[in-house]
């Protein structure tokens, strides 16, 4: 599965240079099929370049709309991020609190999503601006939220604790957004090092290459689901 997913974010790659025809139908079935089954096997990242790449097919001019907007907003978004960073790493040390701090990646696809879900305008959208904290362990995590809503009110309908409430695909990470400085909104998550392991790599980090490693039931119940998409559909 994962050299199938790999396989197919190499093609999405070069997809330039195949005819139009097939390139709207090869992006589809990468939006439907092998998007879906990396964010069930929780490899993120894989999941966000399969996403933004199929949608630059199959939407090329509202990808170029909102890529136009990022690239124009970049100088003034990284500013604001760095002094974000700058306040949050000062305020995290004086409570003890050691945090790798650093700017979210924006991912056109989501914040398409997101405008479409909500009816809103690209400049509406308050996670344009985002920052991912990570912290040793879970407690500190819960720390870390708590000094971050003392330093800026928080947008209640904009909070989710998947740390307690993992998703299906054991993602774990919380989510919160606030008025940051100069009353902008801004969008942070929360996460130990080891759960941006797993965020990142899903089912991959656990992968045990001899036999004899210790079994994991959770890792073992994706696996025939995973096989599914590919018994499915036999690609060309």
């Amino acid at each position: 599965v994962l050299i199938k997913l790999a396989d197919r974010l190499h093609n999405m790659r070069t997809l330039k240079h195949l005819a139009p025809d097939k390139q709207q139908r090869v992006a589809h079935e990468t939006m439907e099929i092998y998007a879906p089954l990396a964010n069930r096997l929780g490899i993120w990242h894989i999941k966000w370049e399969l996403e933004d790449l199929a949608f630059r097919y199959i939407d090329p001019e509202a990808y170029r709309e909102i890529a136009r907007f990022l690239d124009e907003r970049r100088v003034d978004r990284q500013r604001y991020i760095d002094n974000v960073v700058n306040i949050l790493r000062e305020d995290l040390a004086a409570q003890g609190i050691k945090a790798d701090i650093k700017g979210r990646p924006k991912h056109i696809y989501s914040i398409w999503k997101k405008m479409q879900r909500k009816g809103l305008d690209f400049h509406d959208i308050y996670d344009v601006r985002a920052v991912r904290i990570l912290v040793k362990d879970k407690q500190e995590c819960y720390q870390a939220l708590g000094r971050i809503h003392h330093l800026w009110p928080y947008i209640r309908h904009e909070f989710d604790d998947y740390i307690n409430a993992p998703k299906e695909n054991n993602y774990q990470s919380i989510h919160t957004a606030v008025i940051g400085p100069e009353e902008k909104t801004l969008e942070v998550q929360i996460r130990t090092e080891d759960m941006d392991h797993h965020a990142e790599l899903g089912v991959a980090a656990h992968w045990r290459y001899k036999e004899g490693g210790e079994h994991d039931a959770a890792f073992e119940a994706k696996i025939p689901w995973s096989r599914q998409p590919l018994e499915w559909r036999h690609e060309e």
